[in-house]
């Protein structure tokens, strides 16, 4: 599947090829069993425009939800 990751670096828009993965996680209730979606890249993949590594089959990525605008509370 492809994945779409921004660069931390210069803000690029890549594509990856990647496996999608679950996880199983710890739950406090034996019988409730939840899951992770973590993403595996089939190859190390580097920003198209600024050349950074952005991606390693060594490291499992995992998406995260931000809120856009969302204030820094800790002030």
């Amino acid at each position: 599947m492809k994945l779409r990751m921004k660069c931390p670096k210069c803000g690029y828009w890549n594509r990856i090829d990647a496996n999608k993965l679950f996880i199983e996680q710890e739950t406090k209730e034996p019988k409730v069993k939840a899951y992770i979606p973590l993403y595996k890249p089939l190859k190390t993949e580097t920003c198209k425009r600024c050349g950074q590594i952005i991606a390693e089959p060594k490291e499992l990525i995992r998406i995260m939800k931000t809120r856009i605008g969302a204030k820094n509370l800790s002030q």
